[in-house]
């Protein structure tokens, strides 16, 4: 997949409190959440430890990719399964950002999808070293994190985007 610009929205119908409402009420409960801030939705199976592969892809044995994790690990969340489903999305997260921090600065082998669900406009993407705001509008973004990129929260509040990479 070519990307002309950074970040493109691709759909703008996502109906976020329904995300928030599975979020809070699956995820931010999770044991350990608090402490690790990323977890994947999709794991390689229905039983397969949600913070397997979640934070790196040097967590991912070799003889996985991307690709395999496929399968919904949080069966009960209908409304953002459905989302990952129609998107054609594998090995989707939900990361949390503490306020005042940010992620290495790095590059992904694929582009993500973004859904912002939780934001402020203290908090950006930083691409190739210009600042992007994603807003929580119900936006679902494409983003080219092919190129050299971080996240940051300068804010001093969480935040938190369901994140993807598209299983072509």
């Amino acid at each position: 997949m070519l990307l002309v610009m950074d970040i493109q929205t691709i759909r703008k119908d996502i109906n976020l409190s329904r995300i928030i409402e599975e979020v809070e009420k699956y995820i931010f409960t999770y044991e350990g959440f608090g402490y690790k801030n990323q977890i994947c939705l999709q794991g390689l199976n229905e039983t397969s430890d949600p913070y397997y592969g979640s934070r790196s892809l040097k967590e991912i044995d070799s003889e996985y990719t991307e690709k395999d994790f496929n399968v919904s690990v949080f069966t009960e969340m209908i409304y953002t399964n459905k989302i990952v489903e129609d998107l054609g999305l594998c090995r989707t997260r939900i990361m949390r950002m503490k306020p005042k921090t940010c992620l290495s600065y790095h590059y992904d082998p694929k582009p993500r999808i973004h859904i912002p669900i939780i934001t402020n406009p203290s908090c950006f993407l930083l691409i190739d070293k210009k600042a992007h705001y994603l807003k929580a509008n119900g936006s679902v973004y494409l983003v080219d994190t092919t190129k050299w990129h971080t996240a940051i929260n300068a804010s001093l509040e969480s935040r938190t985007h369901l994140v993807g990479v598209i299983n072509e």
